[in-house]
């Protein structure tokens, strides 16, 4: 039989008694009003994660300058397998793309750098000029570069003469921040906030004079929102072989027409065969996995991804329902590392046959048909060579990356083949890493 027990609690003098002269109480003051206290922020406080903060503190103004030759894509083959700063107008061009991510590492250096790969970058620049069909999709392992190797690509169209359409992150028409509406004509999802800073990018990435040179296609008509004559004149009308690509790009018009402004660069941008046009998708797994957006319809249920307008129009792209005109015209799709994989990419590719009794969500038939109708081919990145890291290596050198006593202590030779190994035998991701944790 249990015995109930019970504790006996009872509260001494000592316990009761008032603290000594001096010492603060042992209980928290009460708060007057609704006022907080506020966190100071002053010029050297962390008020940012550490990933945020080293990608916008400006620390690339104390790396040390090295003289390193500038990417050219007339004068290719004298830099393969070295080291190179971008130009003026392609870092230009390549910041508003949102080419440069998080986690490059790019604060070590005073500029972004680039390794211009024989058995990367020349291959697939030698493709695209080759290929009948210029559809590609870039595959490795985490941290191989594939991102890289996509900038590389985005710099050269740019000294090419071509027109960039870039999406860097889906994350930003997916993750459900921007603002939406259904568009009873378009039939789509329409994000204006989102299509407003895209059309944005567009126009600020490429060059005016080519942006100016494709005349239009069609006649336009976009209510006018610009301050400056909005109520003077109520509409802003585009002539069809008068006006340019530039203007469309550039009016100011309501929220409630960016749909249907973002159609219309599209349509022009595909039907006209004046300027080769680069449509790029940085993170496109992402996509690929995600059949439905965060966005929610008005039953509270999530919004499939294509019924969005944004996505729509990239896999219309992709599958060949929008055609390029010029034959030059090229579509590259990166895969990130970061992104949960499931068969659809390996399906699209026509590696894996598709199994009917797969869930969307290991396998949807959407995406996957439109690889396949685009005939969408595999570039895989290949690790680095030997030779390459120790290009790499000695450019580090020079960089002062390497701490003074591995320096002191090892030969290059010994130095390239610890880092080689420590790379996973070529990551270029994890050789930089390799190097750099060593000061934590």
């Amino acid at each position: 039989m249990l015995r109930l027990q019970s504790r006996q609690f009872s509260s001494s003098v000592v316990a009761g008694a008032s603290p000594v002269r001096g010492k603060a109480q042992g209980f928290a003051k009460k708060t007057l009003g609704s006022k907080k206290s506020t966190k100071r922020i002053a010029p050297d406080t962390l008020h940012k994660n550490w990933q945020d903060t080293i990608h916008t503190a400006g620390l690339s103004r104390y790396a040390v300058p090295t003289d390193i030759p500038t990417f050219k894509s007339n004068d290719l083959q004298t830099l393969l397998n070295k080291v190179a700063f971008y130009s003026s107008q392609q870092y230009r061009s390549l910041y508003h793309l949102g080419a440069f991510k998080k986690n490059q590492f790019h604060e070590l250096f005073p500029k972004p750098i680039s390794l211009l790969r024989e058995s990367s970058t020349q291959k697939l620049i030698s493709l695209l000029r080759g290929s009948a069909n210029r559809r590609f999709v870039l595959t490795g392992e985490p941290g191989v570069g594939k991102t890289v190797l996509l900038t590389q690509i985005q710099a050269y169209a740019l000294d090419s003469g071509y027109i960039l359409v870039n999406f860097s992150h889906p994350d930003l028409f997916l993750d459900g921040r921007n603002d939406f509406f259904y568009h009873e004509k378009l039939g789509k999802y329409v994000q204006p906030m989102y299509l407003k800073a895209l059309v944005r990018k567009i126009l600020r990435s490429n060059n005016e004079d080519i942006l100016r040179s494709v005349t239009l296609q069609s006649d336009y008509k976009f209510s006018n929102a610009d301050p400056k004559d909005a109520s003077v004149k109520k509409f802003v009308n585009f002539t069809k072989g008068k006006n340019s690509l530039f203007e469309l790009l550039t009016v100011k018009t309501h929220a409630r027409n960016l749909g249907t402004l973002f159609e219309a660069v599209i349509t022009e941008l595909s039907s006209q065969k004046v300027v080769p046009v680069l449509f790029s998708v940085d993170n496109f797994s992402r996509m690929l996995t995600e059949s439905f957006s965060a966005y929610k319809n008005v039953n509270n249920q999530n919004i499939p991804t294509l019924e969005l307008q944004v996505p729509n129009v990239i896999m219309q792209v992709i599958s060949g329902d929008i055609t390029l005109s010029n034959d030059k015209s090229c579509v590259i799709l990166a895969t990130s590392g970061v992104d949960k994989t499931n068969k659809t990419l390996p399906v699209g590719l026509g590696k894996l046959r598709a199994d009917p009794y797969l869930s969307r969500k290991y396998l949807d038939i959407e995406f996957s048909d439109a690889l396949q109708k685009g005939k969408v081919q595999e570039f895989e990145v290949p690790k680095l060579k030997k030779n390459e890291v120790k290009e790499l290596v000695e450019f580090y050198l020079k960089s002062e990356l390497f701490l003074n006593k591995e320096v002191q202590s090892k030969s290059v030779d010994q130095l390239v083949n610890e880092k080689y190994f420590l790379s996973g035998n070529g990551n270029p991701r994890e050789l930089l890493k390799s190097i750099v944790l060593m000061h934590m």
